[in-house]
């Protein structure tokens, strides 16, 4: 989820819960002000109408005929008179003029009439709105509320959090381009919050350090492979003079020669080394659409005279041709070391299937069988041959990581390494 979509949600949240409460104490205090108004009136009708019949012989016997509406008077035992509680109600009443029963709000009094001595239970009503038809125009009006500030909330607060997350997501879009082998440093978005200015200011204080620490380690590592060439060369010249000078077959010759292939693999190891550190560090950024069949066929026919030699016969299935933006020469290091690891860990007079898929490509030998746990680790191999120094997988691993391309190991009768397209 989008920070902005996040940060709505979590607002919207909190506003329909303020909004729900806000509602119910507008309709309480609502109900609450409809209901002492009419209080108020009944109490004023209460107070006029004792006061009459107080004053005025036989207006609570000539009431009693007239029967009005909203005024009932029952006489009662004075016991019952002096324990009466005044009281307010909301209750229903029924009118047969309109063939059912409304909502009405009432006052129960007792009061003793002067006029006669005689005392009587005093009720009047009033008719008030519905609480039914309240809360439910009150629904209506306040979802109608809720949908349009919801609306509000949500277009202005996704505009308002959105521009003033633009220097994050400016950030975020720079950080995704940047490459430490580059030149050009991340373009921050001039802003003036606070907390956006101080995270650039630290991404920039960051990235200037890994700049200068992958320079330094890039120099090192070029210069170190650089500056053992040179003794390399040398002691491998120098050896080689002697060994021409001893073509006795002494065991001085032997040792010379054995030593010479020694310095042959510390070159070999050196130029590994190197390339593996220019891979994990993106220096190789030229790409084009490399077609893998080809390259692969490419590696093959290099390889034929060794592949030739141990007698393995190559058979190919399938005739697609996966095609992957990466570099050209990386491309062909990784089906080379390939190949050249299914033809070293083959066995004599062995097999190679190679499977060509839409988005993959299995390389399948024959030969003993393999520890799949460690098979792309550095330095791992399970070969006797000199020339072996578990670097080859692990380039190969570690370009097809640079391209996100899932290169996966298993045995099953026969070493099978599979690249898939993902």
């Amino acid at each position: 989820m989008k920070l902005v979509n996040h940060l709505i949600f979590r607002i919207t949240l909190f506003f329909t819960a303020v909004m729900l409460l806000w509602s119910g104490a507008y309709f309480f205090l609502q109900m609450k002000e409809i209901h002492d108004g009419n209080d108020e009136g009944l109490t004023n009708l209460k107070q006029e109408f004792i006061a009459k019949a107080n004053r005025m012989p036989g207006f609570v016997e000539h009431l009693e005929s007239f029967d009005p509406l909203n005024i009932i008077v029952q006489e009662i035992a004075r016991a019952e008179a002096e324990s009466a509680v005044e009281n307010f109600a909301t209750t229903s009443v029924y009118f047969a003029t309109e063939h059912e029963s409304e909502e009405v709000r009432m006052l129960t009094t007792a009061f003793r009439c002067e006029q006669n001595g005689k005392h009587y239970r005093l009720q009047l009503f009033t008719s008030t709105v519905e609480s039914d038809d309240l809360i439910k125009n009150m629904l209506y009006l306040l979802l109608g509320l809720w949908v349009a500030l919801s609306l509000t909330v949500l277009a202005v607060g996704k505009m308002v959090i959105a521009k003033a997350n633009r220097p994050f997501y400016k950030l975020l879009s720079e950080l995704g381009k940047f490459r430490l082998d580059g030149s050009k440093m991340v373009d921050f978005e001039e802003t003036n919050i606070k907390e956006y200015e101080q995270l650039n200011e630290s991404v920039r204080n960051l990235l200037e350090r890994s700049i200068g620490t992958f320079t330094e380690q890039k120099i090192f590592i070029e210069n170190t492979s650089h500056e053992l060439q040179t003794p390399l060369a040398i002691a491998t010249a120098k050896l080689e003079v002697l060994l021409e000078k001893h073509q006795d077959g002494s065991s001085l010759a032997e040792e010379i020669a054995e030593t010479l292939k020694i310095l042959g693999r510390m070159k070999r190891l050196n130029a590994n080394l190197l390339l593996l550190s220019k891979i994990k560090n993106g220096q190789f950024p030229e790409t084009s659409p490399v077609n893998l069949r080809d390259a692969l066929e490419l590696a093959l026919d290099e390889l034929n005279e060794l592949a030739a030699y141990k007698g393995i016969a190559v058979e190919r299935l399938g005739n697609a041709a996966p095609v992957r933006p990466m570099n050209r020469d990386l491309a062909h290091i990784l089906l080379a070391n390939l190949i050249k690891n299914a033809i070293s860990h083959n066995r004599q007079n062995g097999k190679i299937i190679i499977r060509y898929a839409p988005n993959s490509i299995s390389i399948a030998n024959t030969g003993s069988r393999q520890a799949a746990a460690h098979v792309f680790d550095r330095y791992r191999h399970d070969s006797d041959s000199a020339k072996s120094h578990g670097l080859g997988l692990s380039i190969a691993k570690s370009i097809a990581d640079l391209y996100r391309i899932e290169v996966d190991y298993r045995f099953d009768k026969m070493h099978i390494f599979t690249l898939t397209l993902k």
